[in-house]
């Protein structure tokens, strides 16, 4: 998902294909790279695929320390400025961001036990004997 605000910024939201970059420039300012996956463009037909959209995105100095913990499959929200750069007749699109946050991996986690059967006659529940029951005086909860 991407956005424009009314200040300018642009917002994105996808997921990470490769684990982010960290390097230094040649001035000693340190840097991360990443892209994210923003969307797809729908197919030509019904037959094929849809092609991903994809945004290059950096950050700069305590951000980009921040970036470096970005690896794959994770789910990151970013805004920033967006910039476009041409180069061999195609324009490349970057996000210099301002605001990251890595929400993690994007697939949930394998279950530990087996699933539930489909028979919900004999549910079995676990011991609420440490539980107090709490009683309404009918007035509103808040």
């Amino acid at each position: 998902m991407y956005s424009k605000l009314q200040d300018g910024n642009f917002m994105i939201s996808g997921f990470v294909a490769q684990d982010s970059e960290m390097k230094t420039s040649q001035n000693g300012k340190t840097y991360t790279r990443w892209s994210v996956k923003v969307g797809t463009k729908p197919a030509q037909n019904q037959n094929e695929r849809g092609e991903a959209i994809w945004t290059n995105c950096i950050a700069w100095h305590d951000q980009a320390r921040a970036a470096g913990a970005i690896k794959k499959g994770d789910s990151v929200f970013c805004i920033g400025k967006l910039e476009t750069n041409d180069y061999e007749g195609k324009t490349y699109k970057t996000l210099n961001c301002e605001y990251i946050s890595i929400m993690g991996k994007g697939a949930a986690p394998a279950p530990a036990q087996e699933p539930a059967t489909a028979n919900t006659d004999s549910m079995a529940y676990s011991n609420l004997s440490d539980f107090e029951e709490i009683l309404s005086d009918g007035d509103a909860p808040f």
